[in-house]
């Protein structure tokens, strides 16, 4: 077996550089109540985009764009 070159050692010491300073996990949640409290945390972090799903459309938005679409297609070629 061939043993590792300088760049291999090289990049195995960037990572493991890389992974000390790493935001260490979380220890397992020693309670259900526990668990309920991260995941409001959680939420509380990540505000809307912690709901599943996509935001029901803007009405005023989807007419505009037809207006726009409307308009788009009954303009006439002018060449080139």
């Amino acid at each position: 077996m061939s043993r590792a070159t300088e760049s291999e050692r090289a990049y195995w010491k960037k990572l493991d550089d890389a992974n000390r300073l790493a935001e260490p996990e979380a220890s397992p949640a020693t309670s259900l109540e526990e668990v309920f409290e991260r995941m409001s945390a959680i939420r509380l972090r990540l505000g809307s985009l912690a709901e599943p799903g996509l935001p029901p459309d803007d009405e005023a938005a989807i007419e505009e764009n037809g207006k726009i679409r409307e308009r788009f297609l009954r303009k006439q070629p002018r060449g080139a």
